[in-house]
């Protein structure tokens, strides 16, 4: 379905009403926050995998802090939509997304909390998956940013699409390293390996999570 670009403002009318908008302001800048805040882990996770020998507790303190960033920017959003008057189906739309990007920072740490206390042996899947969660970071930020400016709803789709379609490369990831994995007949290298590409294909679940939100509020309110 194509949607012209003029209908990106009546998109946002039919949510909040034909109102000033400057007082709903602060949920999209919450949101924006938030998907900067992603994109900056989805970063620091993919270097500091990329550059395994030196994956330290420094990589991991750094996207603890921004993973309680997150939780706080979450927080605030919840205060705000308690104080101000929303519609409640328009609530819980805007809490489903605030917990859903929440989501994808609690699992990228946990990922990253894994690998170093379990000293997880490297494998080029995890450097994979780096690189795919970031895309998935980055699209979920261009998608927020479309809808957010005003500009063409379709390329919010466009990103939605590409987020999907992503989820689904996770998903064949980790089917290709369960296998070697257990190939290895290694007990403990199983356990630690599963453990770090469970939480790495659970973050491009959650994405999918997003991108599945913001196409039904698309589709709800335009």
């Amino acid at each position: 379905m194509h949607f012209p670009a003029r209908n990106s403002v009546r998109f946002w009318n039919n949510i909040f009403g034909k109102l000033n908008t400057t007082g709903y302001d602060v949920y999209f800048d919450l949101f924006k926050e938030s998907a900067a805040n992603l994109v900056a882990m989805s970063d620091i996770l993919y270097n500091g995998i990329s550059e395994y020998d030196t994956y330290d507790e420094n990589v991991l303190q750094t996207l603890s802090d921004l993973e309680h960033k997150n939780d706080e920017l979450t927080h605030t959003l919840f205060l705000e939509l308690g104080r101000k008057f929303v519609k409640t189906s328009v609530r819980e739309d805007l809490s489903s997304l605030a917990s859903a990007l929440d989501d994808i920072a609690d699992y990228m740490y946990s990922a990253a909390k894994y690998i170093y206390l379990y000293k997880s042996p490297e494998i080029k899947i995890y450097a994979e998956f780096a690189h795919l969660i970031r895309h998935c970071c980055v699209e979920i930020q261009n998608a927020l940013r479309a809808l957010r400016e005003f500009k063409d709803i379709n390329a919010a789709r466009e990103s939605i699409i590409k987020i999907n379609s992503m989820e689904n490369i996770g998903d064949e990831l980790l089917t290709q390293a369960m296998l070697q994995l257990f190939e290895s007949g290694d007990a403990v290298r199983i356990i630690k390996v599963k453990t770090v590409l469970d939480f790495l294909e659970e973050v491009t679940d959650r994405a999918e999570d997003v991108a599945n939100i913001l196409e039904n509020i698309i589709l709800k309110y335009t």
